[in-house]
């Protein structure tokens, strides 16, 4: 395979506005090219609207000694992003923190699924954290801390974005693919909304095909530590399974049954309804169930690694023996200094698809280069 190429850019941004809460759970048309620049544009238009003035006051204190002036931009992953005047932003590994003195406030999630609005400074040891809200002061030790959010209350501030491109060819064969991906996630007090999206173009010396796929889901918290509730709803075509569009809309419940600085895994099953065409203009509804799941690992020492896994498997409740399935994989491994090597696996199953001509089964592979800034 040659001439590969991808780029990505991501930037991870802030938790909304202070809300006194004392263990809220947080768990976690057709779709064309133009609709993917709308979303590009929209992308750096927020990139643009974010001159916010900044606070590096922030100090944390290393086991050897150092000290650190900056502004904490996140944690998470066992990782802390600290913007400073001198270096930039760095990231330092939760475990190497001793102590962390702000006077700004913070969302704080524990392992145990709780969730924590207030201001922090040093525990009565290395490795805690004196946590001060409308309720007191908590003392938490650095196991306990899965993530830390400064809370903000500019809109933008709000998202997590990730736009990336990625081309290959194959001279062998002539065969040119060319794929577009936008992550997008907005959270507030109550839920996180979330949208995936994915555009395949691929020509060969006798036809282009594409396949296209965009995602929504909305978990919102629920006072049972590990479990969220769910909203999804989805847009899909699919030249190869013979699939002209496919709507859905569904509901269910979720639970996070591993959560910490190092892995992330979690389940969950729902109902909804869906409505599709295929290439030959027929048409039907039906009712379905989602039984999905999601795993993902980490590590930062180098060289940096990040895995995702994600699987849905959808039995249907009102055709008897039809099943589909979706899947996806990324792995991600640095390279250099926020240089990455990238390698995508995702598939899409229909073993009862409209257009009886079509096939059962589409997939794609893609790897490149990405860089994270």
């Amino acid at each position: 395979m040659q001439g590969i190429l991808l780029v990505a850019w991501r930037r991870r941004l802030h938790c909304p506005a202070l809300t006194p809460s004392d263990s809220l759970y947080r768990s976690t048309g057709p779709w064309d090219l133009n609709l993917l620049t709308i979303v590009c544009l929209l992308t750096l238009l927020l990139i643009s609207a974010s001159a916010n003035a900044t606070r590096k006051t922030d100090v944390i204190t290393l086991y050897n000694g150092d000290h650190v002036t900056g502004e904490i931009k996140s944690l998470l992953g066992g990782k802390m992003s600290l913007s400073t005047d001198a270096m930039g932003t760095i990231n330092i590994e939760w475990k190497e923190i001793a102590s962390v003195v702000s006077n700004y406030n913070y969302e704080v999630r524990l392992t145990d699924g709780q969730r924590f609005f207030g201001s922090l400074g040093p525990g009565s040891v290395p490795g805690t954290i004196a946590l001060t809200d409308v309720f007191g002061e908590r003392s938490l030790s650095w196991q306990e801390v899965v993530e830390l959010r400064p809370v903000e209350d500019s809109f933008q501030d709000r998202f997590d974005i990730y736009v990336s491109a990625n081309y290959s060819f194959t001279k062998a064969s002539g065969v040119t693919q060319t794929e577009f991906r936008a992550n997008l996630d907005y959270e507030d007090e109550d839920a996180i909304n979330s949208m995936t999206s994915r555009l395949t173009l691929t020509d060969t010396d006798d036809e282009t095909t594409s396949s296209s796929r965009i995602t929504l889901s909305r978990k919102v918290y629920t006072n049972r530590k590990a479990l969220y509730r769910n909203v999804l709803g989805g847009y899909e075509t699919n030249d190869e399974l013979g699939l002209d569009y496919r709507y859905t809309l569904g509901a269910g419940l979720g639970r996070f049954f591993i959560d910490n600085n190092s892995r992330n895994l979690t389940a969950g099953m729902a109902l909804q309804v869906l409505q599709e065409r295929s290439t030959g203009g027929d048409t039907q509804e039906s009712v379905e169930a989602v039984l999905s799941g999601t795993y993902s690992a980490w590590r930062f020492d180098s060289p940096e690694l990040d895995l995702d896994f994600d699987a849905q498997i959808y039995p249907s409740l009102t055709e008897s023996g039809r099943v589909r399935a979706d899947t996806n994989a990324t792995l991600r491994w640095e390279m250099f200094s926020d240089l990455y090597w990238d390698l995508s696996i995702w598939g899409s199953y229909d073993n009862a698809a409209i257009d009886s001509e079509a096939g059962e089964l589409d997939w794609g592979v893609t790897t490149g280069v990405g860089w994270e800034f």
